[in-house]
């Protein structure tokens, strides 16, 4: 049997080690940010943290973290989490880059302390820009979904003190069922067939406002089940589209662009 939340975990499981210098982490983000780090062996308001060397300055550090959030009263949050980014120089306690959002949480979105990574990939999207990625293997898919989606990418680029996304939080993982098991009298919720879809992301050629563009590589597969039961093999597919950017980030969106591909 398929079961719905079967790609979530293994990727998260392993992940690049990219550990951190938490103390110096710490010095640097503690006061801005205003949450306990982990110390003395607690986690403090710290879900996953991850680092990696900065590729435009090997001595500055690129640190992406999800939080917990508190009110007035100082209470934690939990439907919403904080998810920082930044670029900071360690050794002086200094932050050169800051990016925040808030994350809400829902059911097909769950957080751990596996869910983070950092890419510094060369993406070289125009002379003198060069972004970098952070990754998160974040999607779940409750029971009897129809879809999901995963393994989120966020491309940022510096821009003063802040840190710009501009492709933001694009899923790198897509599936849909294309057809339930209505015969099977046990499990209501039984699949015969998944379409699923695995994007690769590359620079590409051609340039809009001067900027590169990006050629998105969806290799789909339909398998299930239902298929094997059948005798049949996984039909194998690859489809390519290209995102162009508008002067503040590249337009469209992976998730319904390859949603409408995996469309039974």
């Amino acid at each position: 049997m398929l079961a719905l939340g079967w790609w979530t975990t293994p990727t998260a499981l392993a992940r690049e080690p990219q550990r951190c210098d938490v103390p110096a982490v710490a010095r640097a983000l503690q006061k801005p940010l205003g949450i306990a780090f982990p110390k003395g062996g607690q986690s403090g308001d710290v879900i996953d943290l991850v680092c990696k060397v900065y590729p435009e300055n090997s001595t500055w550090t690129v640190v992406a973290l999800f939080h917990d959030l508190h009110d007035d009263a100082g209470q934690t949050l939990s439907d919403q989490k904080g998810f920082t980014v930044a670029v900071v120089d360690t050794r002086r306690a200094n932050v050169k880059h800051l990016y925040q959002e808030k994350v809400e949480l829902n059911p097909g979105i769950r957080l751990s302390d596996t869910s983070l990574s950092i890419d510094t990939g060369r993406y070289e999207l125009a002379p003198e820009v060069r972004a970098f990625g952070v990754r998160m293997d974040i999607g779940h898919s409750p029971k009897c979904a129809d879809g999901g989606s995963s393994r989120f990418l966020t491309l940022l680029v510096p821009e003063g003190k802040g840190l710009r996304p501009v492709l933001n939080r694009q899923p790198l993982r897509v599936w849909t069922v294309a057809k339930w098991n209505l015969a099977d009298n046990i499990d209501a919720c039984s699949i015969e067939t998944i379409n699923e879809a695995d994007l690769i992301l590359t620079l590409g050629t051609g340039t809009s406002r001067g900027w590169r563009d990006l050629n998105v590589t969806a290799r789909i597969q339909s398998h299930g089940p239902g298929r094997q039961d059948k005798g049949q093999s996984p039909i194998h597919r690859k489809t390519v589209t290209t995102l162009h950017y508008d002067g503040e980030h590249y337009t469209g969106n992976l998730g319904p662009m390859t949603s409408k591909l995996l469309k039974p």
